[in-house]
């Protein structure tokens, strides 16, 4: 897996199906507005991504995984 640490909307736009990344806690809120935004302007292809598992709080990161 991936570790992000800048550049959120780039690197949710060109993951591929299946492929899980993994993101600082810090940036939560920016990753979850983003991929609410993405949802909207990708919605032709049928894009979504979750996250995945529980947050890592002692490691301060959590994963998003894209579905579709």
């Amino acid at each position: 897996m991936v570790k992000v640490t800048e550049n959120w909307a780039s690197t949710l736009r060109g993951m591929k199906v299946g492929e899980t990344v993994i993101f600082p806690i810090s940036s939560i809120s920016s990753v979850n507005t983003t991929i609410s935004r993405l949802r909207l302007e990708m919605c032709v292809e049928g894009a979504d991504w979750k996250r995945v598992g529980e947050i890592d709080r002692k490691h301060g990161e959590f994963k998003v995984k894209r579905v579709s």
